[in-house]
């Protein structure tokens, strides 16, 4: 009977020790440059997929045992972690998305000239991330800031998961409802807005405050583990008011998407002190007025022309994003799965809690979706409400998950499900990686136009997928012509008209294209054809990235 237990106790560790093996053997690096519209999981093997399915198998079977063990259970989300977002990094030569290569350009500005790049984009308007970032290069020793870039996702995301762990244990009590809640964060969080961006710290500032709010600040009843303690509720205010105000500066949209959830506490008389939603407001609202002056000034259109607009705002959230080809339809339709998934189990939880207290609670999860019908926020805000919304529809999901593992036969299946969701999550975070992951030759080919280009000249791409501007801000322009000459073959004579110096084509433009334009494979080629039939000259050629360069020489 003691050989058996001592079998049992030391199984579901083994297998989240099989599933490390399997991935870590099967991993191989990938060329982005031959990805499809099936993205990353199409090149990867197969094996890789079994082994973060096989860690979902062993930390079920731990939560199951008579007395699950921290250190196995954080090992395998520690695991999570590294194989389902940090596969990118190990498997793709550079780092990927061109935003976060334009992110450490403007924290490289500022750690080169001590402030801001005053009227160059709104987003300089809340430049508290980017201040950091100076900071940290420069204390680092870094050359620059893209040493970062590739492994913020899997800091950003671990980081996440221990803020989600102390909200739910907050709602749920330390026990199977919150690590379930982990875990199905990590396995449906496939809107990878974890990368090296603001929105990636004030998320973890985000988590903190709501986790301080319900903790110490919350009347009895509406979780399991609400502390009422003179000395703990004032350090509690203290946090919380620091946070918001750090946060004010750090991104446009998570002070609000938090402010909407502290007003909710204080009008059903959950927060014992209620001028803490007029903190989460004013503090926001003030940065926006004074801080962001330069942003608001001229643009009061971009930030209230699209309030009350639910059906241009669900056409950019989803009809403009519902488009591509074949392979990008089954990729969205995997993403769909996941959230339908995890609100599909928030609702069964929350059914199965007690009745003292579901109702808040489904407020405070559904309630960030209401940002989509406030502001488009260019297309994004679906994201970002999903976003906002996940730690409390995890906790309720991972109060559902939690009654579905008493017996064994159970519990396999839905560690079985929980694999296929979390295969579904390296598919659904990689689709897009034919175009928004890069080769060293692009890189390289970003360089060499840093090096040619005076000051004044302009660095141009025909699509916005290069990792541009991660350097010389605000001394050489670089952008994408992608708004004044439309993707196409026939690009040439528009590119001509706006005559910039510097133009760089790699297989990502191709690649977005083909796939989001239904333009043909290859159609880049043509235009740099066009581009070299009338007036630019081929500069650099790594593989298939070209530099071109108006007038220049072969």
């Amino acid at each position: 009977m003691t050989t058996l237990k001592t079998r049992q106790d030391w199984l579901a560790p083994a297998i989240c020790v099989f599933a490390a093996v399997v991935w870590a053997l099967a991993v191989q690096p990938v060329d982005p440059g031959t990805l499809g519209s099936l993205g990353l999981a199409a090149s990867i093997s197969p094996a890789v997929l079994v082994g973060v399915a096989l860690l979902s198998v062993g930390f079920v079977l731990e939560l199951r045992s008579e007395n699950p063990r921290s250190w196995v259970l954080t090992g395998a989300c520690f695991l999570a972690v590294l194989c389902a977002y940090g596969l990118p990094s190990l498997v793709e030569p550079a780092a990927r998305l061109p935003v976060a290569w334009l992110h450490a350009g403007w924290s490289g500005y500022i750690e080169q000239h001590g402030q801001i790049l005053h009227n160059f984009d709104a987003r300089f308007s809340w430049p508290a991330f980017f201040g950091f970032i100076a900071w940290l290069t420069k204390v680092s020793g870094a050359t620059d800031a893209t040493v970062f870039l590739a492994w913020a996702p899997p800091v950003f995301t671990g980081l996440a998961a221990i803020g989600v762990h102390a909200l739910a244990s907050t709602v749920l009590g330390k026990g199977r409802g919150a690590w379930l809640a982990v875990w199905l964060f990590l396995v449906v969080n496939w809107v990878e807005q974890d990368y090296f961006s603001p929105q990636g710290l004030a998320y973890l500032m985000y988590l903190a405050v709501l986790t301080i709010a319900l903790r110490w600040l919350c009347r009895g009843g509406l979780t399991e583990t609400s502390v009422v303690s003179d000395g703990r509720t004032r350090l509690a205010v203290a946090g919380f008011v620091v946070l918001v105000c750090a946060m004010a500066p750090e991104h446009q949209v998570t002070p609000f998407a938090l402010a909407g959830l502290v007003i909710v506490l204080a009008l059903t008389r959950m927060l014992r002190s209620p001028w803490l939603a007029v903190i989460a407001v004013v503090i926001p609202l003030a940065w926006l007025a004074l801080g962001a002056k330069e942003y608001w000034i001229g643009h009061l259109n971009d930030l209230f022309g699209g309030v009350g607009d639910l059906s241009g705002s669900v056409q950019q959230n989803v009809g403009q994003r519902f488009s591509g080809d074949a392979g990008r339809i089954v990729i969205l339709a995997v993403r769909c799965g996941l959230s339908i998934l995890v609100v599909g189990l928030a609702a069964l939880g929350w059914h199965r809690l007690p009745k003292t207290r579901p109702i808040v609670l489904a407020v405070l999860a559904l309630l960030p979706f209401g940002l989509v019908g406030l502001q488009s926020y260019g297309g994004e805000m679906l994201l970002r409400s999903y976003l906002y919304a996940l730690p409390l529809l995890c906790t309720l999901g991972g109060a559902a998950l939690a009654t579905m593992i008493d017996r064994l036969q159970a519990a396999l299946i839905t560690g079985i499900g929980l694999g296929i969701a979390a295969m579904g999550l390296v598919t659904a975070r990689g689709g897009n990686d034919a175009y928004v992951a890069f080769r060293s030759d692009d890189v390289r080919a970003v360089q060499e136009a840093y090096r040619e280009a005076s000051p004044g000249q302009h660095i141009t791409a025909l699509a916005g997928y290069l990792p541009m501007q991660w350097a010389r801000v605000g001394e050489v322009q670089q952008l994408s012509l992608e708004l004044k000459c439309p993707p196409g073959p026939d690009e040439a004579p528009c590119v001509r008209s706006l005559g910039p110096e510097f133009v760089i084509v790699n297989p990502a433009q191709d690649a977005y294209g083909h796939m989001l334009l239904g333009l043909d494979p290859g159609w880049t080629k043509q235009a740099v054809a066009g581009l070299e039939s009338s007036g630019y000259r081929e500069k650099l050629r790594i593989g298939d990235t070209v530099l071109l360069e108006l007038g220049g020489t072969r």
